[in-house]
């Protein structure tokens, strides 16, 4: 046999050999997970999902699906989600011009078969009777945030562009002073102060009803079907 039509087969066996064979349901490498479990006992007849919320935040009356997960057996059930696409376009906003669009998520409980497969988004309604994890939004960046921005602010971190994990934290007590420093804070980032709490103001900003943070790297999302977000208790007497 040729040198030559030898190298070629052995070229071709090699080739054959290496080449990975990706069943059907293979979706590529995910662009973000997040680990997570259901807090609750007696867990059954429920799947974890992702849901993009479309609505202004904090609500989560307009929501679509982005993936699910199976809910695992066992206390605590886990789950793990794994994002494969980028937000849709519905879910991406800006909180002023020329700010950094984000888009925002929140883990819920849904029952088994909301949507009929990957790539079918469906949009979903609030899941009554399930549960949502209130407490922690997965939040998309396509961009780096400024150092100096209403989004910096907002985040609590000029954060870099990417899928985060945030923390959100109820909060109903606006102290005078404590308000008073936030819209001078917001003014010198550029929002307006025009003495109103019109949308858009930094006195608006400054009165919504929930902080954000970074979470910790290794922080969990969680599932509580019982309970629902805790509130900030209203101001000390």
């Amino acid at each position: 046999m040729p040198s030559n039509r030898r190298s070629l087969i052995a070229l071709a066996a090699l080739s054959c050999a290496c080449d990975p064979q990706a069943d059907g349901g293979y979706r590529g490498e995910p662009l973000a997970s997040f680990p997570g479990y259901v807090a609750s006992a007696g867990v059954g007849g429920l799947e974890a999902a992702l849901l993009w919320q479309r609505g202004p935040p904090p609500s989560t009356s307009d929501q679509e699906l982005a993936t699910r997960a199976p809910v695992q057996t066992g206390f605590p059930a886990r789950f793990t989600l794994h994002l494969y696409q980028p937000p849709p376009a519905a879910a991406r906003k800006t909180l002023a011009p020329g700010q950094v669009p984000y888009a925002r998520a929140n883990a819920g409980a849904v029952p088994p078969g909301v949507a009929t497969g990957f790539g079918v988004p469906a949009s979903v309604g609030a899941p009554a009777g399930y549960g949502i994890d209130a407490n922690h939004w997965i939040v998309y960046l396509p961009s780096d945030v400024p150092p100096g921005s209403l989004m910096e602010w907002w985040l609590g971190k000029a954060l870099p562009a990417g899928f985060h994990l945030l923390r959100v934290s109820a909060v109903d007590c606006f102290p005078a002073a404590q308000l008073a420093a936030c819209v001078a804070d917001l003014a010198r980032r550029g929002v307006v102060d025009d003495g109103t709490g019109n949308p858009g103001t930094a006195l608006s900003f400054c009165r919504a009803p929930y902080r954000l943070s970074l979470a910790p790297p290794d922080e969990d999302l969680v599932l509580n079907l019982a309970l629902g977000p805790g509130g900030a208790g209203g101001c000390p007497p």
